[in-house]
């Protein structure tokens, strides 16, 4: 008995002293990985305030639209996005309609986010004829292109409204003095409003700011570039409109669509105005 005891007092204060190195070392390794994090987050917002400061620069001379640039973008009024309406979708009444539409394929929905464009929030699901859809990918393509020759990142095209049943319609008339009397080529699937006072940031984040980083905190480090994205794209919303603007002046030269600037609303309404080639799949973006 007395030698357990001896052996108690002995080991008890051994375990003690192990504990505590034990705790010395849990806590030195927080402090190393807490130091780890703190450095990947301060080189990610550099990088993104970079990227942010030199795309400000760039988009800061730009000119906005001229007068005559938005007369162009107003010649083809309601009316003439009815009648390509008609001939290229089918007035879609009520939600059964439009469900039967998607089964025969002649109605598709939009993916609420690809390499060239997102359905803003709220307004997912969205439906479209198959040729909107091609014809967005056309349009996304093409503004890419413009602010890649530019040094720009590719900023995307925001979706804000799509096919509205004319149930939802004539109710969203009363309530609302900015739409259409009347049909409106909405009723269709042929038309989405794409915002000029929003543009949503690239979909992918460069690979070089986060091949150190854990792949946990990927999304965390992409959404810090998306605000410092977005931060530029807000307070350039007017220049980075301008040049969409431009993409769509070329697509309605073309024969590709119609476009109606509106001022009441900060959209493009836009009508596919003929079948475009169907791409056969639109990047997808890269889950965050």
């Amino acid at each position: 008995m007395r030698r357990l005891t001896l052996l108690l007092v002995l080991f008890l204060p051994a375990c003690g002293w192990l504990e505590g190195q034990r705790e010395a070392a849990a806590q030195a390794a927080r402090r190393t990985t807490l130091a780890e994090m703190e450095q990947l987050l301060s080189q990610t917002l550099r990088a993104a305030d970079g990227m942010a400061r030199s795309a400000d620069r760039i988009l800061r001379p730009l000119p906005v639209m001229t007068p005559v640039e938005e007369a162009a973008l107003r010649r083809f009024l309601n009316a003439s996005h009815v009648v390509r309406a008609r001939a290229l979708g089918v007035r879609v009444r009520d939600r059964a309609a439009r469900d039967s539409l998607l089964d025969a394929g002649r109605l598709v929905r939009l993916e609420d986010t690809t390499s060239y464009w997102i359905v803003r929030p709220g307004t997912s699901p969205a439906y479209v004829v198959p040729e909107m859809r091609a014809l967005l990918q056309v349009l996304g393509e093409r503004l890419q292109g413009k602010l890649r020759e530019m040094g720009l990142p590719p900023y995307r095209i925001e979706v804000t409204s799509a096919l509205r049943t004319s149930i939802r319609q004539a109710r969203l008339r009363r309530t609302n003095a900015n739409a259409a009397a009347g049909v409106s080529s909405h009723e269709f699937g042929t038309t989405v409003d794409l915002s000029y006072a929003a543009f949503a940031p690239p979909s992918e984040v460069s690979p070089e700011l986060l091949e150190s980083a854990p792949p946990a905190l990927h999304p965390h480090l992409e959404r810090i570039v998306d605000l410092a994205m977005e931060s530029v794209s807000a307070r350039k919303s007017r220049e980075l409109g301008a040049i969409f603007s431009r993409v769509l002046r070329e697509a309605q030269a073309e024969g590709l669509a119609l476009v109606i600037y509106e001022r009441q609303q900060t959209v493009y309404h836009v009508t596919v105005a003929r079948a475009v080639d169907r791409p056969a799949a639109v990047p997808a973006a890269q889950a965050g």
